[in-house]
């Protein structure tokens, strides 16, 4: 995987240019399949736990024989001071990953954050799906 530090202004550029969070979505994911191996980024509702469709996804890209080597990490998404949501991202790669995956999802939560601050302030339920974000992908 590119290092965090080659990441971060490609993940920025895309962020200012993005018109919501979906696109923004669609467009890290496909830069992060290219680093990784696949990539799937989800937004939660703040609340216990996790919501159904994104539960759903999770479980089927975790239990995916697609990639030997799959992870997930999570943070927050904040409009403000208030926390509005949080991150889901799941990695899958061929080879173990670096160490950067964290802080690069820590940094997609920071610019999700602010492209809700400048669009909406509420994140709408994932769609029930068991689907990964790629099309190449087979469960």
């Amino acid at each position: 995987m590119g290092t965090e530090r080659n990441l971060i202004p490609v993940i920025n550029g895309l962020s200012r240019q993005a018109r919501s969070v979906d696109e923004a979505i669609e467009l890290f994911e496909s830069l992060l399949a290219g680093e990784v191996g696949g990539a799937t980024l989800l937004v939660d509702p703040v609340e216990e736990g996790i919501s159904p469709g994104t539960g759903k996804t999770v479980a089927a890209f975790m239990e995916s024989r697609q990639f030997p080597f799959r992870g997930l990490y999570t943070a927050p998404l904040t409009v403000g001071t208030r926390k509005v949501g949080k991150l889901i991202a799941c990695f899958g790669s061929f080879g173990a990953p670096g160490r950067s995956l964290p802080e690069v999802t820590a940094h997609i939560a920071r610019q999700l954050s602010e492209i809700l601050g400048r669009t909406s302030r509420k994140i709408l339920p994932q769609p029930v799906t068991a689907t990964l974000s790629h099309p190449e992908a087979v469960l």
